[in-house]
């Protein structure tokens, strides 16, 4: 397929690459991996940009008053300079058309540019798998980004263990599961879903894809289309499709602490604020929490440095005085990301996890856990 002819506005090309290029494999040893695939079907003008592990589609709709296509045909074009192109001409329609063979001619005013390209037989795309079934389900965009904001904290970006990397989806019984954990700190969001689904899912998908599909997700109050298959996952909403790969292994599982000392509540912004203040001094990125009197003490120290004290007011405790050392910028990635305007610190031990949890109903079902640290006191 080779001839294509298509008349589209700037805004709207540059709109379709700031998407697809989050997926260009700009270091990929495969040249058609650092291209994007341009395709013009009756449908609208499709862009196609892969990196193997993740796969990011763009249709600008034929529909639009953006987009006039004049004549079917495809190639895949160098993303780099492509962009670069787009992005320095003015504003207004730009005539893209294959005149001779793999060569793109970039028409506007008069301008005129001649782009090289390649065949685009061997790019990949979007597939759907005709031998494994196909699970579907659909979920609001917000809930869907605050859930993979929340869980891919935890998860781990050292390739030593690969599933660690990973964020395990799983479906049973109308339950929505995401989990994640990088083996010192636990994620996870239980999300309850209406539409039935005949069989349970178990997969793991790779942090770094969730979080790139989150912030493409720009309209909250819409809703995108999950299907999995043996081998992919693909989230679908409106003109936008992005197809991850799937992690093999099995996901550990974590033993949650159920019964514990003592419990407080605190405000959430209130707490973050004072472990951000105590992190600037602390030392191996450790920090000490202590539990008394209506108070938590928030501290640290670095050697020759100085060290620094703070307080945080209890809303609510239960239990037993504790005192405990935890990795201060793990707490923080953990209190950026809590939705509620209180939090909830269960304390089961020296050497047990800490539960951190939201205190609003409608969070209950989100839980963190992180691994404290042996210190000499």
């Amino acid at each position: 397929m080779r001839s294509l002819r298509v008349a589209v506005t700037r805004d709207a090309l540059i709109n379709a690459l700031q998407h697809v290029l989050k997926a260009v494999s700009a270091n990929s040893p495969m040249p058609i991996l650092k291209g994007i695939h341009i395709q013009a079907i009756a449908n609208g003008l499709i862009f196609t940009a892969s990196n193997t592990s993740m796969t990011i589609q763009y249709t600008i709709s034929p529909n639009s008053s953006s987009l006039s296509v004049l004549e079917n045909g495809g190639m895949v074009v160098p993303a780099r300079y492509f962009n670069e192109i787009i992005r320095k001409l003015d504003d207004g329609f730009i005539t893209l058309e294959i005149q001779e063979h793999f060569i793109l001619t970039i028409t506007t005013g008069i301008s005129r540019i001649r782009l090289c390209g390649m065949d685009c037989a061997e790019f990949p795309s979007i597939n759907r798998s005709e031998n494994s079934p196909v699970h579907k389900y659909r979920m609001n965009n917000a809930l869907l980004k605050s859930s993979i904001g929340q869980v891919t904290t935890a998860a781990s970006v050292s390739d030593a263990r690969p599933v660690l990397t990973g964020v395990y989806f799983e479906y049973t019984d109308h339950r929505f599961k995401l989990t994640a954990t990088d083996g010192i700190r636990f994620a996870s969001r239980t999300l309850h879903i209406e539409e039935p689904i005949d069989t349970g899912i178990h997969v793991i998908i790779p942090a770094k894809n969730l979080n790139e599909i989150a912030k493409m997700l720009s309209a909250e109050d819409e809703t995108t289309d999950i299907e999995v298959d043996a081998n992919r996952i693909r989230f679908i909403a409106n003109e936008l499709q992005v197809q991850s790969v799937l992690i093999g292994g099995a996901f550990p599982s974590v033993n949650i602490p159920q019964l514990y000392s003592s419990e407080i509540m605190m405000e959430t912004a209130c707490v973050l604020r004072a472990v951000e203040r105590v992190f600037v001094l602390a030392g191996a990125s450790i920090i000490r929490l202590a539990a008394a009197s209506g108070k938590l003490d928030i501290s640290s120290t670095t050697a020759e440095v100085g060290d620094i004290r703070d307080e945080v007011p209890l809303m609510e405790r239960s239990g037993e005085d504790f005192t405990i050392s935890l990795n201060g910028k793990l707490l923080m990635d953990i209190l950026r990301c809590m939705d509620g305007e209180y939090v909830r610190l269960r304390f089961a031990g020296k050497m047990s996890p800490v539960v951190i949890l939201p205190m609003d109903e409608s969070s209950s079902s989100t839980l963190f856990l992180i691994t404290p640290v042996r210190t000499a006191n």
